[in-house]
């Protein structure tokens, strides 16, 4: 049995350890499964992330089966809840709802983010076209995290890609054409992003 004593500066120990070694150790054990948890939370965002960019995928192509073209959205709008130019927005009319809050958002992304209530860039080299060439290779929706290099990857696998074919995918590598003539547009979402995320990483 572990036997406690009370020094004079009356603090307690167990076998010759103070109380703050104790707590530290602990501490750190405690600290190993969290860890863990930190993992497969990270994954779940992932796996959530994923499906929403799927969701987004089928109305894309519905979209562009109905219309003839894809949509004339912008890379990233002012008012990605009410623009015409969102690409949420133009999408959403196909359900007859606003979905700000489920499929156009990473759970990954901090509240400030969020807000904005669109968490994806669009590729909008390819706004109004009827064709496009091999669309398994034409990304389309991209994390906004890949607008700036100072943060991580929002994801363990990387960033979440959805391609005009439907398909997504998880990768470290971003397209080469996203910088482009967007340079203007990323530095200002840049900006806005690191300000959101000052607090977060």
């Amino acid at each position: 049995m572990a036997r406690r004593r009370k020094d004079g500066n009356r603090r307690w120990s167990v076998l010759g350890f103070s109380l703050t070694e104790i707590l530290a150790v602990a501490a750190i054990v405690t600290s190993i499964p969290s860890a863990g948890y930190l993992q497969a939370k990270q994954k779940a965002h992932q796996t959530t992330c994923l499906s929403n960019l799927r969701s987004v995928g089928q109305l894309f192509m519905m979209y562009h089966m109905e219309n003839g073209h894809y949509p004339k959205a912008a890379f990233y709008p002012d008012n990605p809840l009410q623009g015409d130019d969102s690409i949420s927005v133009i999408l959403d009319r196909k359900r007859q709802k606003n979905s700000a809050r489920d499929i156009w958002m990473c759970p990954s992304l901090p509240d400030k983010l969020q807000e904005k209530g669109l968490g994806f860039v669009y590729n909008d080299s390819i706004a109004g076209k009827s064709r496009i060439g091999n669309p398994a290779k034409k990304w389309v929706l991209i994390e906004i995290n890949c607008v700036s290099p100072d943060v991580p990857a929002p994801h363990p696998d990387g960033y979440n890609i959805l391609f005009a074919d439907g398909r997504v995918v998880s990768d470290t590598r971003l397209p080469k054409k996203i910088v482009g003539a967007k340079k203007a547009m990323i530095e200002k979402i840049r900006h806005e992003y690191q300000l959101a995320c000052a607090c977060v990483y």
